[in-house]
């Protein structure tokens, strides 16, 4: 007979909704700005490659950035994706956690990388250098938008998801009451 659970098996229960909900927040970040600058036109991106310039048309921002912009957020959506789905695939099924774990922390470590890489320079990143070619010039300086610094955080707390579902598997789940078992081993 075991006691009630204790806090880490509680705790244990929210790592896969947890995990999913970070895989969506994953496709949600990468799907908003990533970067933006006050210099020339002022111009933001997203993830995706979507970029927006005050006062200008859509048509026009199309014209000159078609093609022009890197997509680092596009592998994002698809690690966010894939956790999302193998996290739900795990909460489901408890024989594919062990899988799962190895698999959300590989993509998270992965999406890490990608956000870490793009927030070191985020113009470098998001840009092509058909940008840099066509502007003459060295590109602006970028500040880092919420989207990728969204994507910086949750990767990291995925990380955190999943080194606590690793050391809480070794972990002893359920503590057994003594007087229990000593009353079974003497009724035997």
């Amino acid at each position: 007979m075991t006691t009630e659970p204790g806090i880490v098996d509680r705790l244990r229960t929210f790592v896969w909704p947890a995990a999913l909900v970070g895989g969506l927040l994953l496709v949600l970040f990468a799907q908003v700005e990533w970067g933006s600058t006050d210099e020339g036109v002022q111009p933001s991106i997203t993830g995706l490659g979507r970029v927006t310039v005050p006062g200008a048309s859509d048509e026009d921002v199309a014209f000159f950035f078609a093609d022009n912009t890197d997509r680092p957020g596009l592998s994002v959506v698809i690690l966010g994706a894939v956790i999302a789905l193998v996290a739900a695939l795990a909460w489901w099924r408890e024989r594919l956690r062990p899988a799962a774990i190895g698999v959300i922390g590989l993509a998270a470590v992965v999406a890490l990388v990608v956000g870490l890489r793009t927030l070191s320079d985020p113009a470098t990143h998001l840009f092509s250098d058909r940008v840099t070619e066509a502007l003459d010039l060295e590109l602006p300086t970028m500040q880092p938008g919420y989207g990728l610094l969204g994507t910086v955080v949750v990767a990291v707390l995925l990380l955190v998801v999943v080194g606590f579902a690793v050391v809480t598997s070794v972990w002893p789940g359920r503590t057994v009451d003594p007087v229990v078992v000593s009353r079974n081993d003497e009724s035997s």
